[in-house]
């Protein structure tokens, strides 16, 4: 019988290529747009389930966004109605406090690394969904393509022509805050599942301060 890989086993393997590829990019403030094929194989990434869909935790908050904003729910019910009457893109926020998978385990180790704060969300969606139209983010997005297929316009400066990219399974993008893009799910395969571990400019403070070590004394 094939053991099965324990969480830290699984996001030491996923950490390794997605730190190489964002580390210099982000840490030496590099604004330039980074994109790699095939990083992780579709057969490693199917056997690494994530808590979404039916595998959602009770408490995870899954919001239908669009570009006239978000509704937010917890209920599975609401989710399918809510799809059903407006289809747009399912996003799985924080899933790294609101589950114990071994997302939780590379969130904390990318955000150990950047010595920022670092949020992921999932994000769901099938060919014909509304989304987010045109938009910029105010973090570095490290996106990871889980399965199906997702393509992107990003417009690298104001004025430029936009880059077309086409992520497939195992594809892994660096998008720098600030840049606009925008996103459709093709028809073929007619569905998408992606990572984005958002790495914000909240620093992480390297040890706690002399007045909050005396705070928790007290």
């Amino acid at each position: 019988m094939e053991l099965q890989e324990s969480p830290f086993a699984t996001a030491t393997t996923f950490l390794a290529p997605l730190a190489s590829l964002a580390l210099p990019e982000i840490q030496l403030a590099l604004g330039q747009l980074r994109y790699e094929r095939g990083v992780f194989t579709a057969e490693w990434l199917a056997g690494r389930p994530l808590p979404t869909a039916d595998a959602k935790q009770p408490s995870q908050t899954v919001a239908l966004a669009d570009n006239n904003g978000f509704t937010r729910t917890t209920s599975g019910e609401s989710i399918a109605q809510g799809h059903r009457q407006r289809p747009r893109t399912q996003v799985y926020e924080s899933l790294h406090v609101r589950s114990d998978s071994w997302l939780s385990l590379v969130t904390l180790q990318l955000a150990s690394l950047m010595r920022r704060d670092v949020v992921c969300t999932a994000y769901a969606s099938h060919a014909g969904d509304r989304n987010l139209g045109l938009h910029d983010d105010a973090w570095t997005g490290v996106i990871v393509q889980i399965s199906g297929a997702k393509h992107w316009l990003i417009w690298p400066a104001a004025h430029s022509s936009p880059h077309e990219i086409l992520m497939k399974t195992g594809d892994v993008m660096v998008l720098p805050q600030g840049m606009k893009h925008q996103v459709s799910t093709p028809d073929d395969p007619g569905r998408s599942l992606h990572l984005v571990f958002a790495v914000t400019d909240r620093p992480i403070d390297p040890e706690p301060s002399h007045e909050a070590i005396a705070a928790s004394a007290a």
